[in-house]
C-alpha cells in the first residue's frame, strides 16, 4: 500500500472514529460543563430543599405573631430561589443538549441521563413550589383559634407533597449516581 494511501485510510479511520466517540471534538469539554452546570444548579435547589425544615421551626419557635414576619420573609427568600434554580437547570439541559450533539455514541447516555436528571428536578422544584404556595396560605389563614381542626386537611396534604418530595428525592439520588459513574467512565 502506498503512503498516501496508507495516510488517507488513516484520516478516513480517524474521522469515523471521531464522530462515533467525540474524538477531536469539544465532547469532553461539554461533558465539564454540564456536569459543572448540573452541580451548580443542585446547590441552589439545596437552599429551596432547606425551606421545610426552617418553616417548621420558625412555627414551633413561638406565637405565630411574633415569627409572622421571619416566616413571610423565609417564604419570600424562597420563592426567589425558584426561578435561579430552573434557570440554573435550563442551563444543564442546554450543555446536555450540546453534548448529545457533539458527543456521538460514547457521550449520548450521559447527556440523556442528565437530561432525564433535569425533568426530576423540575418535578422537585414544582413540588417545592406547591409546599411553599401551602405554607404561605396556612400562615395567611392563621390564626385558626376558633376550629384548629379546620387546619388539619391543608396540613396532611402538606404532608403528602413532602413524600413526594422524598420519594422524588429518593429517585433522583439513585440517577445522580449512575450519571456520576458515567462521566467517570467517559473522563478517566
Amino acid at each position: 500500500m502506498s503512503r498516501k494511501s496508507l495516510l488517507a485510510l488513516s484520516v478516513v479511520c480517524l474521522a469515523v472514529m471521531a464522530a462515533t466517540a467525540g474524538c477531536g471534538s469539544q465532547a469532553r469539554q461539554y461533558a465539564q460543563e454540564a456536569r459543572s452546570s448540573y452541580i451548580t444548579a443542585r446547590a441552589v435547589l439545596v437552599g429551596v430543599a432547606e425551606f421545610p425544615a426552617q418553616m417548621e421551626t420558625l412555627l414551633r419557635s413561638g406565637s405565630i405573631d411574633s415569627e409572622r414576619e421571619n416566616a413571610e420573609g423565609l417564604i419570600e427568600d424562597t420563592r426567589e430561589l425558584l426561578p435561579t434554580a430552573s434557570s440554573a437547570f435550563r442551563t444543564v439541559s442546554e450543555n446536555a443538549g450540546l453534548l448529545k450533539e457533539e458527543g456521538g455514541e460514547k457521550y449520548t447516555p450521559y447527556a440523556e441521563k442528565l437530561l432525564v436528571l433535569v425533568s426530576l428536578n423540575e418535578e422537585i422544584i414544582n413540588a417545592y413550589s406547591e409546599f411553599i404556595g401551602l405554607s404561605n396560605s396556612v400562615l395567611q389563614g392563621l390564626p385558626y383559634g376558633d376550629n384548629p381542626q379546620d387546619l388539619m386537611p391543608t396540613l396532611n396534604y402538606m404532608d403528602t407533597v413532602i413524600v413526594r418530595i422524598q420519594d422524588l428525592t429518593a429517585q433522583l439520588q439513585q440517577l445522580e449516581a449512575e450519571a456520576e459513574a458515567l462521566y467517570r467512565a467517559l473522563t478517566e
